[in-house]
């Protein structure tokens, strides 16, 4: 038996909100129309990452890999004459990982879940369980373009199930 820990499907999963917009842009002669982009995820879909625990494993301290890694990309642009300052941070509260179970009540705190950055461009780190945790902050004309692997700290003795919980990742400029 296998006790799962998932983020979001119905598979053992961790939920990456998603949002894709159109290639990027630049005119010429410092004309550049001032916005910005996001891409979390590989597709244009939500994307996902698994976690399955052993039962004889679960609790024991020893983490677990994700099953794949997310790209995630940021970009913004404007001209030098009016620059602007873009802030990436995620909200890892309003969605926790609640087991799906109709029986159940069971959480995992998101802060359980960590990432690791292939480049460092957008560092690495662990949710914190906040609306709006800071990840990384750039002024234009920039693009910041990393890819995450997940991991489960599996520190505490769950109930088992299949969690799912959501992340959403929010790129802003004030």
């Amino acid at each position: 038996m296998l006790a799962s820990l998932s983020l979001w499907s119905s598979a053992a999963s961790l939920s990456l909100w998603s949002t894709t917009v159109d290639a990027q842009v630049f005119n010429m002669n410092n004309r550049a129309t001032p916005r910005i982009t996001i891409r979390v995820g590989n597709n244009n879909n939500v994307n996902t990452v698994s976690f399955s625990v052993p039962a004889n494993a679960v609790g024991n301290d020893t983490p677990v890999a994700g099953s794949n890694r997310i790209r995630i990309e940021a970009r913004i642009q404007a001209t030098a004459a009016n620059p602007l300052t873009g802030f990436l941070t995620i909200d890892s509260f309003t969605n926790p990982l609640t087991n799906n179970s109709p029986s159940s009540s069971a959480t995992i705190p998101f802060t359980e879940i960590s990432w690791t950055a292939r480049d460092g461009d957008i560092p690495s780190g662990f949710y914190q369980e906040m609306v709006n945790q800071p990840l990384v902050s750039f002024q234009s004309s920039q693009r910041y373009r990393d890819f995450h692997t997940f991991s489960y700290a599996n520190t505490g003795v769950i109930e088992s199930g299949t969690y799912e919980g959501r992340v959403t990742y929010t790129w802003a400029i004030p």
